[in-house]
């Protein structure tokens, strides 16, 4: 088990600052950083929006986990500190920030052609 009662808590916060680094210094169009899907790669505009949109998201959902296991650890609410709640969280925090990115890139560029793959 873990030494502490924050659990993934530095797993967070390492997620947030990967983010925050993300959001002030994007990564070069096309490269293996940032946000790389079919449609973020069409061109330098969407490839710009897709990086801003992603590392914001990011940002908020990782300072909410990170919030939520400190209030876990400090209070000792248990389902909080839970090693499987919080990898969860984990998981669909990931999943809805991509889905809420191609939704997003799909909603703001209505005229690009959908990516075949």
């Amino acid at each position: 088990m873990h030494a502490n009662s924050f659990g993934l808590a530095w797993g967070f916060l390492i997620f947030l600052l990967v983010w925050v680094y993300q959001w002030y210094r994007m990564p070069k169009f096309r490269s293996l950083l940032g946000y790389t899907s079919r449609r973020a790669i069409q061109d330098e505009q969407t490839w710009q929006f897709a990086q801003h949109f992603y590392a914001m998201l990011g940002v908020e959902i990782f300072t909410l986990l990170l919030i939520a296991a400190i209030i876990g650890g400090l209070f000792k609410i248990t389902w909080l500190q839970s090693m499987n709640v919080q990898a969860i969280g984990l998981g669909v925090g990931l999943i809805l920030q991509n889905l809420a990115t191609e939704r997003e890139l799909k909603h703001a560029f209505p005229g690009q052609p959908t990516p075949k793959p």
